[in-house]
């Protein structure tokens, strides 16, 4: 009997070994390799109904026959799934074939084994599932081998395994339904088993060329990060009176938020916030083409409404369906004299360090980018004693808590209100530590802020 069942006992255990191995690494690599979880699944599923099979296991418990060969049928019905839903993975523009494939066959199932324990009968299915396995690996040659498909390496490794298990599953099903008669071993275990050295080879090959298309891919980004670093600013404005402070938190590798100073003289500032509609590289993508646009308005740096109205020229039939918000705040320390405006931005934080009062300060027009020859305009105020301006963009305001609520405008005013007696560099600090606290989870958006400290006393 040991030496009858030596060759299922060994390659059940080789497969069910090569189906746990898949299983383990398919789970590693999560939706990537969903392929070679149902690989690994067909193959654990059949390896087992092999070791199931062996005369020699089945003494060695104490479990009455019919038992076993209720097993057995009910493997036997539900074998075909995996290796269907596999071709589902593996083959998304059959995806609705595939689909309709497995709830068939899970159907079929699920009737053999009702039918099974009804009938008091294991195998009571057989005669059908027989024929729609012969059905269906007639089919699978006719699908591998039909004309018009593009040679490829993945396709010859299927068309062995398919042509291996289709010829040895058809014998045996004609055989198991008296049609044929010849001796020896079954041969379905073998044409498996090429089967599923073929489809560990495809799937290898897809998940190879994956990772290799997410090292590129990360390359790439890199290089994006890198490029889209050097577009920002390197250094703070260093100007007699303001201490410039800000604080880049991208989402992702690349982010469409961005800010920039435009240094008209040693008195004179020009700072822009702007925020790109989306994430990733699409984004910053257009956010490089913010900077070429504020580049082109220097010398109209002065006038808030003239940037934006500029920018907004330059943008517009640029952005391929997007949308930029920006706010423009020029500071002269000269005349003691602060200009601002906006487009569709969150309004800009004014406070006094000295009593903790903060205002809304908001002059918005469209966004930018959506209508030509669109006029912006702007507000002007005598610069104050210890003035404290923030410019921010949505990411800041827009950050949830686990209920999902907004941190919103009254918590960032609060949190500026609190950090009056902290320096620039520490306030800017506490209101990012402020929004981190109350929302409690991973950011959902680029965030950006810039805070500007005024201080006349060091102009004395």
């Amino acid at each position: 009997m040991l030496r009858a069942d030596a060759f299922g006992l060994v390659l059940g255990l080789l497969l069910i070994l090569t189906g746990l191995a898949t299983l383990v690494f398919g789970s590693v690599l999560r939706r990537r390799a969903v392929s070679l979880l149902w690989l690994g699944a067909f193959s654990l599923l059949y390896g087992s109904r092999l070791l199931e099979r062996a005369g020699i296991l089945r003494l060695s418990f104490d479990v009455p026959t019919a038992v076993w060969e209720r097993i057995d049928a009910a493997m036997t019905y539900t074998v075909p799934i995996p290796i269907v839903l596999f071709a589902r993975a593996i083959f998304p523009a059959w995806r609705r074939f595939w689909t309709s494939g497995a709830i068939g066959l899970a159907g079929f199932a699920v009737y053999g084994v009702i039918a099974d324990a009804t009938l008091d009968h294991a195998h009571s299915a057989g005669t059908v599932n027989n024929g729609i396995a012969i059905a269906f690996f007639v089919g699978v040659i006719g699908w591998v081998y039909r004309p018009g498909l593009t040679p490829s390496r993945e396709l010859q490794a299927l068309r062995i395994g398919a042509l291996s298990v289709s010829v040895a599953a058809v014998a045996d099903n004609l055989r198991g339904m008296k049609v044929l008669a010849f001796p020896g071993p079954d041969l379905e275990p073998i044409g498996f088993t090429v089967l599923i050295a073929s489809l560990a080879t495809v799937a290898t090959w897809r998940v190879v060329a994956d990772a290799h298309q997410l090292v590129v891919i990360n390359r790439e980004l890199d290089i994006a990060r890198q490029i889209q670093s050097s577009i920002l600013p390197q250094a703070m404005p260093q100007m007699r009176g303001l201490t410039v402070v800000s604080r880049y938190r991208p989402l992702t590798a690349v982010a469409g938020d961005f800010y920039d100073f435009v240094e008209i003289d040693t008195e004179r500032l020009g700072i822009l916030v702007a925020d790109v509609a989306g994430h990733g590289v699409p984004a910053a993508l257009l956010a490089s083409m913010v900077k070429v646009a504020l580049a082109a308005q220097r010398d109209h740096a002065d006038s808030p409404a003239a940037v934006l109205a500029g920018m907004n020229q330059t943008l517009c039939g640029r952005l391929a369906g997007q949308y930029v918000t920006a706010a423009y705040l020029f500071i002269d320390i000269r005349s003691r004299m602060i200009r601002y405006g906006a487009a569709g931005h969150p309004p800009m934080l004014r406070s006094t360090r000295g009593n903790g009062e903060v205002d809304e300060v908001e002059q918005n027009g469209l966004m930018l980018g959506f209508v030509q020859n669109h006029g912006y305009t702007e507000l002007q105020e005598v610069l104050r004693r210890d003035d404290r301006f923030l410019l921010y963009t949505d990411g800041l305001i827009e950050a949830c808590n686990a209920d999902d609520e907004f941190f919103g405008i009254e918590r960032l005013k609060a949190s500026l209100t609190a950090a009056t007696a902290r320096h620039a560099e520490d306030a800017t600090d506490d209101l990012l530590t402020s929004v981190h606290r109350w929302s409690g989870r991973p950011a959902g958006d680029d965030l950006t802020l810039v805070l500007v400290d005024w201080n006349d006393r060091e102009t004395t």
